[in-house]
């Protein structure tokens, strides 16, 4: 007998080494297990969080290119001071006599862009008398609107006067009233 207690003692001792091992190695092991299931579970959500995010940005840096784009292409600058000389520059046709037989600007005198004084915006109307064809009254009209500054059309007025030495493209008597935007400083405006 005495060696199946000397059995039973090893048999208890080997239960006692195997439940102190587990409780020492294999409980403190799976509750690491745990936390790196449960973190794991965490950086998972964060990536899926991450992707939408960055697909967010992307869509979000498209919108802003193609308002960038769309400020280029349909806003205008509203200087601080009228320069008509610079707009006469850019809106001045060559007057070659065929297609421009003669074009003057006359600038008139500043005054309120919206009738009423509610906007500190100001106006100088700019008159453009021309003889020529068509298509140049169409391309100084084109110019005025595509500047890179806020210019109004204010109104056009075409008159064929037929000529009999150009049956094919005749020239026209033509004014085209513009309004040249601007937004003076406050404290200039107020004096």
């Amino acid at each position: 007998m005495p060696t199946s207690k000397h059995f039973l003692f090893a048999a208890m001792g080997l239960v006692a080494m195997l439940a102190l091992g587990v409780v020492v190695f294999v409980v403190p092991t799976y509750r690491q297990a745990a936390t790196v299931r449960e973190r794991i579970g965490d950086l998972r959500a964060r990536i899926a969080n991450l992707e939408h995010s960055t697909q967010d940005v992307e869509r979000l840096t498209a919108e802003v290119a193609q308002q960038r784009l769309r400020i280029e292409r349909e806003f205008k600058i509203i200087p601080e001071s009228a320069d008509i000389a610079s707009l006469i520059r850019k809106l001045s046709l060559p007057v070659d006599q065929t297609m421009v037989r003669d074009q003057t600007f006359t600038a008139g005198s500043p005054g309120d862009a919206i009738p009423g004084g509610a906007s500190p915006l100001q106006a100088i109307p700019l008159m453009v008398d021309m003889e020529a064809t068509f298509d140049s009254v169409f391309a100084l009209v084109r110019s005025a609107e595509s500047v890179d500054r806020l210019v109004r059309v204010s109104s056009v007025r075409m008159m064929c006067k037929r000529d009999e030495a150009q049956n094919d493209r005749p020239i026209l008597k033509a004014t085209v009233s513009l309004d040249a935007i601007f937004e003076p400083p406050r404290n200039m405006k107020e004096q």
